[in-house]
């Protein structure tokens, strides 16, 4: 696959490694294909919003599915409607359009009743990296793990490594498995990624959330 020039900064679009591809199963073009542990779930197919134009879908996904957005991400919810997995061919968009990605009404409401006062509505694909910006995109999370903590190798830490591969116009793949301590909350107690360019797969890394307190009605 050639080399494609993206937009007037003159940031070119590299081609995926074959390995990487080869591993995944498709490549950033296809439309990506669910692992086969979830062989049998029902597969919803959904474009994410823009602006005040939110997807319904999106915000309040199905239990037991899979759901392909803008045929880039796809993410799979549990039976409690959570979202227990997430992957994808990482996108790219310049800063000036990400503002539009965001729905800061759902960041505020993610992972309630159980979040945390020191909690944001992190993303688990950022915006930058075009991100839906509708709930199923969107976790409670502590401000240690989204926000820029000065020498942590922390949740912002990679997720700043990964736009600047993707700024410089290399194909990542990332997956993403969201864990719960227990059947009913909604606030992850921790999520673990693995990513893959240029023919290289990272170690699996673990990102802990902070031990939650009582809230109101679950202490």
């Amino acid at each position: 696959m050639a080399n494609h020039p993206r937009g007037r900064s003159g940031r070119v679009e590299q081609a995926a490694d074959p390995d990487d591809v080869q591993a995944v199963g498709y490549g950033p073009r296809d439309v990506p294909q669910a692992p086969e542990r979830y062989a049998g779930l029902v597969v919803h197919k959904e474009t994410s919003g823009r602006g005040e134009r939110w997807n319904d879908q999106l915000m309040q996904p199905e239990p037991s599915a899979v759901y392909v957005v803008d045929e880039r991400y796809l993410y799979v919810t549990d039976k409690a409607g959570r979202v227990t997995h997430a992957e994808g061919w990482l996108g790219w968009l310049p800063s000036a359009e990400n503002d539009e990605r965001r729905n800061l009404q759902a960041q505020r409401e993610a992972g309630e009743p159980y979040r945390q006062r020191e909690d944001d509505g992190g993303h688990l694909f950022a915006t930058s990296l075009d991100g839906p910006g509708e709930a199923i995109n969107l976790t409670a999370q502590s401000r240690t793990q989204n926000q820029a903590v000065k020498g942590s190798d922390n949740w912002r830490r990679m997720e700043e490594s990964w736009q600047a591969l993707r700024a410089a116009g290399i194909q990542v793949h990332a997956s993403i498995d969201v864990r719960y301590a227990d059947a009913s909350s909604r606030r992850p107690s921790a999520r673990a990624v693995i990513d893959r360019h240029e023919g290289s797969r990272s170690p699996r890394r673990i990102f802990k959330e902070t031990k939650p307190r009582p809230t109101r009605g679950h202490e």
